[in-house]
């Protein structure tokens, strides 16, 4: 077992008539792309089906690529296979979600095993719970601040906003229009520092989901820079009631 490479499938794209180029988040070695010959030759077992967007797979590296070529891989299975996930519209709009904004925002080739650690336990909750999800987006986009390094500062107090340029909260409103008012303010800092279990039990209308969301999505935007052309939260709004 200790040469199987742990990951998540980000992104998969057809090459060609058979194969496919897949970028995995691994737990060992940060980003890798990968060449997938064959994936949908005859008689493969349909196993492009391996490679959809927030899998998590297990195998073995094939090989050594020369500088600047793809990696190669073998031996490939499931290690996290989700039950209820595919099953229902909801939790499949949410991970559709999840795997754009990690495929917008990992952009570090270096290993991160605790980043890694907490997606996985984070798509595992949400593939095992029956209900009480809704605040599940709001929850994983915060944390994933936390994971790449500007997590808000918890410095709130009452009637303050929250600056999104500087990452934390002011008593003064800045001059600049990315900003939470004293409202949505409080609102992200009871947010802040939960577990997945409190964060989901939080009490919040579906208008303030909707627009706490969008603010988190501003804030990524600002301080994650590849977050261009980031669309899918759209198709969320189905789920965040």
């Amino acid at each position: 077992m200790d040469d199987k490479i742990q990951g998540v499938v980000l992104q998969s794209i057809r090459y060609g008539d058979t194969s496919l180029i897949v970028k995995v988040f691994t737990r060992q070695h940060g980003l890798r792309s990968y060449m997938v010959k064959g994936a949908y030759n005859r008689g493969s077992g349909n196993r492009a089906a391996l490679f959809q967007n927030l899998h998590f797979i297990q195998y073995v590296e094939a090989g050594k690529p020369n500088k600047g070529s793809l990696h190669y891989m073998k031996d490939v299975q499931l290690s996290l296979v989700y039950q209820s996930i595919p099953l229902t519209m909801n939790k499949s709009a949410i991970l559709m979600y999840v795997s754009e904004l990690l495929s917008k925002t990992l952009t570090e080739e270096a290993p991160n095993t605790a980043l890694f650690d907490f997606i996985h336990r984070s798509m595992q909750w949400l593939d095992l719970v029956e209900e009480g999800y809704a605040n599940f987006p709001l929850f994983f986009t915060l944390e994933l601040t936390r994971q790449l390094g500007f997590y808000p500062k918890a410095n709130h107090q009452q009637g303050w906003c929250f600056d999104m340029m500087e990452g934390l909260f002011a008593h003064d409103y800045p001059l600049h229009p990315y900003y939470l008012d004293a409202t949505d303010a409080a609102k992200l800092a009871a947010l802040l520092d939960l577990g997945i279990d409190e964060a989901c039990h939080l009490p919040l209308t579906n208008l303030q989901r909707r627009a706490m969301l969008d603010s988190l999505i501003t804030f990524m935007r600002l301080h994650a820079p590849v977050m261009n052309d980031f669309h899918s939260h759209e198709v969320l709004q189905a789920v965040l009631q």
